[in-house]
């Protein structure tokens, strides 16, 4: 049986060499599953070589440094708008939401007057009302003692021996005595207005009559009418109306009846008037006559 060691050999130098160990077999084949672990090692590390990788500290300075940059750049802009408009500081708010506070001795009160009084209770106004009403009547009782006055002095003046009125055969009679003259008649024309009526001049006190039977409506001042006594009449189935203007004084009143010659009132010059005379309007069924052709003159 022969052994597995070889013997040294001989050279031509004479040299011998040292003995070297036989290598063993070869290992036998893995197994399959070592084999797929190696291969998820190798996936895995493959992996990990193609991700990434983070590093925490430049990260943070990466955000550290866009932060900055929105900040110089937003925090500019903003300040620029908002100095377009008008600037408010905490002071001047507080400034326009104070309250100002007025001594005693700074308060100036106005005077209070009469004049410049005004009622504001229900009292007050009524007292005012009423007052007001008083002076109302105060004035008007003033101009109808004026008037009365004016009448006293005008009939003074009448003369105390009345002639009769003019004798007349029909229903309607003549308004005034003898010894009148003819004025403006219908339709004449004036400086204001048409003439109505007709004007009979005569001197004042002068007695007036009805020219018909009938009821006085008015007896009073009319504006340019003067003292006028107004009386409505019925001849003959038409309605009459009459009307005696710038008379001196009235003989009747509102509501009183008259008859045919009676004494109505006197011949004067008030009003819109520059002579004593009579002024008399005729009226039939509402429509305007001309006294100079209606009445028996």
């Amino acid at each position: 049986m022969s052994e597995n060691v070889s013997r040294p050999e001989s050279t031509d130098t004479g040299k011998t060499t040292s003995l070297v160990p036989v290598r063993p077999a070869a290992t036998p084949a893995r197994t399959a599953g070592s084999i797929r672990a190696a291969i998820r090692r190798a996936e895995r590390d493959a992996r990990r070589a193609g991700a990434p990788k983070i590093r925490p500290v430049r990260a943070i300075g990466t955000v550290a440094a866009v932060g900055a940059l929105i900040a110089g750049v937003a925090f500019p802009a903003y300040a620029a708008i908002q100095s377009e408009g008008e600037s408010m500081t905490m002071h001047d708010v507080a400034a326009g939401s104070a309250q100002s506070l007025v001594v005693a001795s700074e308060v100036e009160s106005p005077e209070v007057t009469g004049s410049s009084y005004a009622a504001t209770t229900p009292d007050e106004i009524a007292q005012k009302e009423a007052e007001r009403a008083a002076a109302e009547r105060a004035k008007e009782a003033a101009a109808a003692a004026a008037a009365a006055a004016r009448n006293a002095a005008s009939v003074a003046s009448v003369p105390q021996n009345i002639p009769a009125p003019p004798a007349s055969s029909g229903s309607i009679g003549l308004p005034l005595p003898g010894g009148y003259s003819l004025g403006d008649s219908l339709g004449a024309g004036h400086s204001q207005a048409t003439h109505d009526g007709l004007d009979m001049l005569i001197g004042s006190g002068t007695p007036i009559y009805a020219i018909a039977d009938g009821v006085i409506s008015s007896a009073g001042y009319s504006g340019g009418y003067g003292l006028m006594v107004r009386y409505n009449s019925s001849v003959d189935g038409q309605a009459i109306e009459v009307r005696n203007a710038h008379m001196s004084g009235a003989a009747v009143s509102p509501g009183q009846t008259v008859t045919k010659g009676q004494v109505i009132g006197y011949v004067g010059s008030t009003g819109a008037s520059s002579a004593p005379h009579l002024h008399i309007e005729i009226r039939v069924n509402g429509g305007l006559v001309d006294p100079l052709y209606w009445l028996p003159l």
